[in-house]
């Protein structure tokens, strides 16, 4: 049975260290593979984030955006 991934959409926060934290979460998630990453905004570093993931997704999906982070 194929799994069922659930759309999320991310507001990503900023600020230095909450940006390494956040890069090690969603590199969790995207490995995880339950959710598919419908949406993503950011400030800050979690803009910086936000745009290596989307730019990553869009190229290769969630390996590209894996890579990308």
């Amino acid at each position: 049975m194929a799994k069922r991934q659930k759309p999320v959409n991310l507001a990503l926060q900023g600020g230095g260290a909450h940006g390494a934290f956040t890069w090690g979460v969603l590199d969790y998630l995207l490995e995880d593979g339950r959710l598919r990453i419908a949406g993503v905004s950011g400030t800050s570093a979690g803009a910086m984030n936000a745009v290596a993931l989307a730019d990553g997704y869009t190229r290769a999906g969630p390996d590209g955006a894996r890579a990308a982070l």
